[in-house]
């Protein structure tokens, strides 16, 4: 996203950026694995639904709130430049980096947070 706000134009074809977009909007996935791992197993459908709500609130919340920037960084001019288009999405830029550095600091809940454990079997051979 970074890269159609503030890169040059004509790098690369339109539709390459579209569909890098595409692709990394599947990461909206994620939240949900992560929620599942962190409830106990009983409790998996309603975290599940937790975040479903949370997603479709914020979608439905913000969209106003950042056509409300965009006018405001446009002035009210009656078309909008790129300018500001940067100007008011520049805040979305900064969540995104803030949300990546996030990730970073989640701490593994599946089987690899749990030690290996050795077969009966082996340990006695040993």
């Amino acid at each position: 996203m970074a890269w159609i706000l503030y890169g040059q134009s004509g790098v690369f074809p339109p539709y390459v950026l579209g569909l890098i977009a595409g692709i990394a909007s599947g990461a909206a996935m994620l939240p949900y694995t992560i929620i599942k791992e962190a409830n106990p197993p009983q409790f998996g459908g309603t975290a599940a639904g937790v975040i479903n709500f949370l997603n479709f609130t914020f979608s439905a919340l913000l969209g106003p709130v950042f056509a409300s920037m965009l006018t405001r960084a446009s002035g009210g001019a009656p078309e909008m430049t790129l300018e500001h288009y940067q100007s008011a999405f520049q805040p979305l830029v900064f969540g995104v980096a803030l949300a990546i550095v996030l990730t970073l600091l989640l701490k593994e809940t599946g089987p690899a947070a749990t030690p290996a454990r050795v077969p009966a079997t082996v340990r006695e051979a040993t």
